[in-house]
């Protein structure tokens, strides 16, 4: 009997990619129709960016090349004051530390393909509603309500934060957990077209944020020249969505806030009415499996909030953890799926609550003078220490190092750095000596122990 795979998003694609280049009979269900045959619409989809847990899980199947070419480097954030001034933060210790922006649509397109070309059938326009584990079926509803039963050996839940697959496996089990929780925050998605030379309005190698405490608007490249710009808005409240009623209010409310961007976005009103508004949450549960019959990977395990653009990333790191637990298990599946759980719910904890932490980092903390000191001696820290000292965000997003490891070796750094940079205003009155003893006494041992390396991934 083969595998399914509930959801043919970027998840399920790679999953269906890495099972049948391991020999496994795949089937992938998606819900949806085929994206590739179809004109998308506008305004369902942030931006992502790739760092290095995706980059190494498609290296493992041979598409890295593919996907770099549909990517442009990021290498810092640009901040845009209410006054129009801007000031660069780079990522990483120098330009070769970048994060890859690159389309969700096209990425997906991309993936279905190279699934279909190693020999995966995908089934379109097919939802879940019901999986029977003694029987070995899982049904579907197709197109005019025409129902569908395969038989499965396993099955993997790739469909989502509201995925069925999740709902019939926590049926399964008595002390299962779920929830999910909305932030005060959605999303419209608005777009800055290249200029008539076909260049960028902005700089191109940058994600573009203007901070405005509880909202803001970010801009990523695309590769035609245009940004997606994205507007982050509470939902109610002084500057919420619930009070852009009117053309003359979004204008007001840009005014107020965005002017710099308003000669560059000639479409805005237009994108903000005619665009829908999405909701941003944390989806938690647990566990990811029932026995060696489902596995849950992806948003469908633990769906994250998009401020720290790990939430593809740490899809992706599923699918290489859960093959490692394959490969370790020597045909026992239920080793196989209860070690991977085991190993990855702590991951996926952390960077869910690192991505709502990102969230207050980037719509409030950048425009503060004083967090922006604090990020300037956390990155001459690197500089100085490249052994001993890597920012939290550079373990995220440029190692291979553990979500929950990371998360605990930052609270490390950010004690070190609050206690050397207090009443601290510039580099030169920092005691370097004192930072590299702190390290040395706080935070190496942690990484002994954790056996944790700060070697940048390198594809």
């Amino acid at each position: 009997m083969p595998s399914v795979i509930v959801g043919a998003g970027l998840v399920g694609s790679l999953l269906a990619i890495t099972l049948k280049k391991r020999g496994e009979d795949v089937i992938l269900f998606e819900r949806n129709t085929d994206m590739r045959l179809e004109e998308l619409g506008a305004g369902r989809s942030i931006n992502l960016i790739i760092t290095s847990r995706g980059l190494n899980a498609v290296k493992k199947v041979g598409i890295l090349e593919d996907v770099l070419a549909l990517t442009i480097p990021v290498t810092g954030r640009m901040m845009h004051s209410r006054e129009g001034e801007q000031t660069y933060q780079p990522y990483g210790k120098d330009p070769s530390e970048c994060n890859f922006s690159v389309s969700r649509a096209e990425l997906n397109k991309l993936l279905m393909t190279k699934a279909e070309e190693a020999g995966v059938e995908i089934i379109f326009g097919h939802s879940v509603h019901k999986i029977d584990v003694d029987k070995d079926e899982i049904y579907f509803t197709g197109p005019s309500k025409i129902e569908r039963t395969e038989k499965f050996d396993r099955i993997y839940g790739t469909d989502g934060a509201n995925s069925a697959v999740r709902k019939e496996l926590l049926k399964l089990i008595p002390d299962s957990k779920e929830s999910m929780d909305l932030i005060n925050a959605d999303y419209k998605e608005l777009f800055m077209p290249a200029t008539t030379s076909g260049d960028y309005a902005i700089e191109k190698n940058a994600l573009h944020i203007w901070p405005r405490g509880n909202h803001m608007l970010m801009a990523l490249p695309n590769l035609d020249g245009s940004f997606t710009m994205t507007l982050y808005l509470p939902r109610e409240g002084e500057n919420s969505f619930e009070n852009l009623k009117t053309k003359d209010d979004l204008q007001k409310y840009f005014s107020e806030n965005y002017a710099d961007s308003i000669p560059l976005m000639p479409n805005y009103k237009e994108d903000f009415f005619e665009n829908p508004q999405g909701i941003l949450g944390t989806v938690r549960a647990n566990p990811w499996n029932f026995s060696d019959r489902i596995c849950l990977l992806g948003d469908a395990a633990h769906a994250v909030v998009p401020f720290f653009g790990q939430g593809m990333n740490a899809g992706f790191e599923d699918v290489t953890c859960l093959m490692d637990c394959i490969e370790q298990s020597a045909g026992n599946w239920k080793a196989a799926f209860d070690n991977y759980s085991k190993n990855q719910k702590p991951n996926g904890d952390a960077i869910a609550d690192m991505a709502i932490e990102n969230f207050e980092e980037m719509s409030d903390k950048v425009g503060d003078e004083r967090f922006l000191f604090f990020k300037k001696v956390e990155n001459e820290l690197q500089k100085r220490f490249p052994d001993k000292f890597r920012s939290r965000y550079g373990m995220v997003v440029y190692t291979l190092i553990p979500y929950s490891y990371a998360q605990e070796a930052g609270k490390i750094q950010w004690d070190i750095i609050e206690e050397i940079a207090v009443e601290k205003t510039d580099l030169d009155s920092i005691d370097w000596k004192l930072a590299e003893s702190l390290i040395d006494e706080r935070l190496v041992p942690f990484q002994n122990k954790n056996d944790v390396s700060l070697d940048r991934y390198k594809h």
